[in-house]
């Protein structure tokens, strides 16, 4: 999904980033993860304007959404405390002992 949004990015958008902040290969949640904190941090002190902004926000507010949602996959469901993803009942009962 991340590469599929990346790809609508066109290279003359990419290249109104900064260079640290253009985004290279996404293999995994830590490619992501360094993203995010360098989109955010470059936000927070961009005085872009116009096309520049948007693109800017665009890319921003996708990667932030990504990261959380990122999260939200990574922590145990609230529905069955001590038994997170890849968890078997087995292992999360031993926990329980």
């Amino acid at each position: 999904m991340a590469r599929d949004f990346m790809a609508t990015l066109t290279p003359a958008e990419l290249a109104t980033l900064p260079e640290e902040c253009r985004p290279a290969r996404l293999r995994d949640e830590e490619d992501i993860e360094a993203l995010h904190s360098c989109l955010v941090e470059e936000y927070r002190v961009s005085r872009a304007t116009g096309a520049e902004l948007q693109t800017l926000q665009r890319l921003t507010s996708f990667v932030v959404r990504t990261s959380i949602r990122l999260a939200e996959l990574g922590k145990p469901s609230s529905d069955a405390p001590g038994e997170g993803p890849g968890d078997s009942p087995k292992s999360a009962a031993s926990r329980r002992e």
